[in-house]
């Protein structure tokens, strides 16, 4: 080998190591925005089986009162028409 090729080999070597080092530095960055944003999915998922389990509540707090809403509204109208008759019976007195 001559000394001009071993130059070269010389250079391609420190502009590989360069690179190497380049590179390395990218994926040390990268990995640490892959556990960044899998903390963050983690985050968000976690939110949303806790408000999934919310809404769950909310719904099912909502038939009850709906429920309750009907039953009180037939109640009403049982008295209403009972005191209806009751007027009738006392304006027959």
């Amino acid at each position: 080998m001559t000394d001009e090729q071993i130059r070269l080999m010389d250079q391609n070597l420190k502009c590989l190591s360069d690179a190497e080092e380049k590179y390395s530095q990218k994926e040390d960055i990268y990995e640490e925005e892959i556990k960044i944003l899998t903390d963050k999915l983690k985050e968000a998922e976690t939110r949303a089986e806790f408000t999934e389990r919310l809404v769950a509540k909310l719904e099912k707090t909502t038939d009850d009162l709906e429920y309750k809403l009907k039953c009180n509204k037939e109640e009403n109208l049982c008295t209403q028409r009972m005191l209806y008759q009751t007027l009738l019976d006392l304006n027959e007195m």
